[in-house]
C-alpha cells in the first residue's frame, strides 16, 4: 500500500509498504478520507509541540473508511461496515495517511458511522469530539457570553454547539480572513483583532464584566493572554490548542480572579452525541472542508493546511 511518512520538518514522502497484518482482535480499514489535524501540522513543521514526537511517523487519525478485514475475535464489525476513529498510530504502526490502516482492539476502539453521513464529513467527527470534550467540564448556560479564539475546525465546531445553547451570540476572534468569513457565515460575531480593538469590543459587549466562557483554540501567546484578561471573575477558560512556542500565564490572574481553567478530555465518550448533532443539522461539517488532495499530493496538502490564510480543514483521500 501507499503511505505518507514524515522524516522531519517539511519532509514528507510517499512510500510503498506492506499492508498491516491483522491480529485476532483487530480490523483492517480501507481509508476513504483523513483530515490533517492541527497537531499533524505541528509535527510537519517541527514546532515546539511537534518536536515531542520522533520521526519517521505517520500521525493520521481524523479518518473514515470501510472495513475490509477483521480478526477472528472481532464481534461488533464486519466487512463492508463504514467506520471511523480508533487508529493508534503510535502503537499500531502507520496512521491513516495511508491506503489502509489497522485498528487494534476493534470492538473497543472502532465506531460505526450512519449511511447519511459522508466519508468526508465522518473524517471530521474527531475534531467535533474534541470540541464536545472541551465542554464536558462545565455546563454552558443560555445567557453565557462566549468568546472563541481561533476559527479552525475545532473552534468552528465549538461555535456551532454554543450557538445552539447561547442566546447572546458567540464571538470568534480570528486573523485569517478566510476562516473569519466562514465563522461569520455560520453565525459568529466575527472580530479580526488586527482590524478592531478586541478588548474594547468585549468591554462594550459585556457591559464591562468580561466574558463568561473563553475557548482558546488558536495556540498563540497573544490569544492565551487575551483569554485570561477578557474573562470575568469566576469565569471559565478551556485551553484546547497546542502551542508552537512556549507561553507564560501569570498565576495571580487565575488566583485573583478565581478563574476556572480546564484542558479538554479526549476520547469517544460523546460519539453518539456527535452523530446526533450531525444528523439533526445542529453541526454542519461539510462547510469546514476547504481542500481535498489525493495521497500522492500529501506534501502539497500539508503545506496548504499549514497556511491558515487559505485553508480550514484539509482532507487527504487515498
Amino acid at each position: 500500500m501507499k503511505t505518507a511518512v514524515m522524516y522531519g520538518p517539511r519532509d514528507i514522502r510517499i512510500e510503498e509498504v506492506e499492508i498491516p497484518k491483522v491480529g485476532p482482535s483487530d480490523a483492517l480499514i480501507r481509508v476513504k478520507a483523513c483530515g490533517i489535524c492541527g497537531s499533524d501540522v505541528h509535527r510537519y513543521l517541527g514546532t515546539r509541540y511537534g518536536q515531542r514526537f520522533r520521526y519517521p511517523l505517520n500521525s493520521g487519525h481524523e479518518y473514515s473508511g470501510e472495513v475490509v478485514k477483521v480478526g477472528g475475535n472481532v464481534k461488533e464489525f464486519k466487512i463492508g461496515d463504514r467506520v471511523a476513529l480508533g487508529v493508534d498510530w503510535i502503537r499500531g504502526g502507520y496512521g491513516a495517511f495511508s491506503e489502509f490502516v489497522r485498528v487494534i482492539d476493534a470492538d473497543k476502539n472502532l465506531h460505526r458511522i450512519p449511511d447519511g453521513i459522508s466519508y468526508e464529513e465522518a473524517a471530521l467527527i474527531e475534531p467535533l469530539l474534541v470540541a464536545l470534550n472541551g465542554l464536558c467540564k462545565f455546563k454552558l448556560e443560555e445567557k453565557d457570553r462566549v468568546i472563541i479564539f481561533g476559527a479552525g475546525p475545532i473552534g468552528l465546531c465549538l461555535l456551532q454547539i454554543c450557538l445552539n445553547i447561547c442566546s447572546e451570540g458567540v464571538v470568534i476572534s480570528e486573523i485569517s480572513p478566510r476562516r473569519l468569513e466562514l465563522a461569520s457565515r455560520i453565525g459568529a460575531i466575527a472580530v479580526n483583532p488586527l482590524n478592531e480593538n478586541l478588548e474594547k469590543f468585549i468591554e462594550s459587549w459585556t457591559d464591562g464584566k468580561g466574558v463568561d466562557v473563553a475557548f482558546e483554540c488558536a495556540g498563540a501567546r497573544e490569544t492565551l493572554n487575551q483569554a485570561f484578561s477578557l474573562t470575568r471573575r469566576r469565569g471559565r477558560i478551556c485551553l484546547i490548542a497546542h502551542y508552537s512556542q512556549g507561553a507564560e500565564i501569570d498565576p495571580e490572574v487565575i488566583v485573583g480572579n478565581s478563574l476556572n481553567v480546564y484542558g479538554p478530555e479526549y476520547g469517544a465518550k460523546f460519539f453518539s452525541e456527535a452523530i446526533s448533532l450531525i444528523v439533526e443539522g445542529k453541526v454542519r461539517l461539510r462547510p469546514l472542508i476547504s481542500h481535498e488532495f489525493p495521497l500522492d499530493e500529501a506534501a502539497r496538502a500539508f503545506e496548504t493546511a499549514a497556511n491558515t490564510k487559505i485553508s480550514v480543514k484539509v482532507l487527504i483521500k487515498p
